[in-house]
């Protein structure tokens, strides 16, 4: 009786073991920048007094994100959907969250797929409002004069990259990423990323590399999936960022750059134009 206790006992352990191992089978890596990164310039919030109050330490540009290491955060990771090929998967139920907080976008990058929902916050005590400018997509464009919990926001149809921006604060800008599929990422501060593979087959695939600095049209590596788990590394040359112009619609407006009636439109109680169509 007790041989065939731990008969059942070690193959409990064996099939949990095996469980856990497929339960972490992902695709996994890093990405780095070789080189000095450009500098990044301090956002110059004194003429919206309300944005300026809340950062005591002055904010910096978040075009790059990079440590003393050559780690780079911000890049969207993603298989790419060959042409005639579907990738398995659904779209997850839990919303994606776009924040407004201290007069910035948070996070800066976010990735989704097509037909999840989302939903925009604002934690700030004003005004923001929100403009999309996808494309593809139907874009949105919307107000929000206090703090908010959550407004929902129709769930994107299609893949595309496209930049979200402030109208009140020319500052604020986020990128957003929309995929077909579940099998994406964006890289941590550390320039790691962790793309989940339930679902998908093992074989040969493309991973594409978008930054919106860098890769304003995606970069490609090789990846090879067996037993769910794959690596793949990739490094940016940081001179590029010289020759390689940021994505469209991409630039960083300072609040020094604008009059201060033009860089705050809720500062002399007009209140910002919200258009029912990005403009592009």
């Amino acid at each position: 009786m007790k041989v065939r206790t731990a008969a059942v006992a070690a193959l409990a352990l064996a099939a949990g073991v095996a469980c856990s191992s497929a339960a972490f089978a992902d695709i996994t890596g890093k990405v780095n920048l070789d080189g000095k990164p450009p500098e990044m310039k301090d956002i110059d919030m004194a003429a919206v007094k309300e944005c300026a109050a809340q950062h005591p330490d002055p904010v910096q540009e978040q075009t790059v994100v990079a440590d003393d290491k050559g780690s780079l955060a911000n890049v969207i990771v993603s298989i790419k959907k060959e042409e005639g090929k579907d990738l398995p998967g659904t779209a997850s139920t839990d919303p994606v969250v776009l924040d407004q907080k201290g007069c910035m976008y948070e996070p800066h990058v976010l990735a989704m797929m097509s037909g999840q929902p989302f939903k925009v916050k604002n934690d700030d005590p004003f005004l923001h409002n929100v403009h999309s400018l996808a494309t593809v997509n139907p874009p949105f464009n919307f107000g929000q004069p206090t703090k908010d919990e959550g407004k929902d926001v129709d769930p994107m149809k299609a893949a595309e990259y496209f930049r979200v921006k402030c109208d009140v604060h020319p500052w604020m800008s986020a990128y957003i990423g929309v995929f077909e599929h579940p099998f994406f990422a964006v890289t941590k501060p550390d320039g790691t990323y962790t793309i989940k593979t339930a679902g998908l087959p093992d074989g040969d695939y493309t991973l594409s590399f978008w930054h919106e600095k860098f890769a304003s049209d995606p970069v490609e590596e090789k990846v090879t999936v067996k037993d769910g788990k794959g690596e793949v590394n990739h490094t940016f040359k940081a001179e590029a960022a010289a020759a390689q112009p940021a994505s469209k619609d991409a630039k960083v407006m300072l609040a020094s750059d604008k009059k201060p009636a033009e860089t705050c439109p809720a500062c002399t109680g007009a209140a910002p134009k919200l258009e029912k169509v990005a403009s592009k």
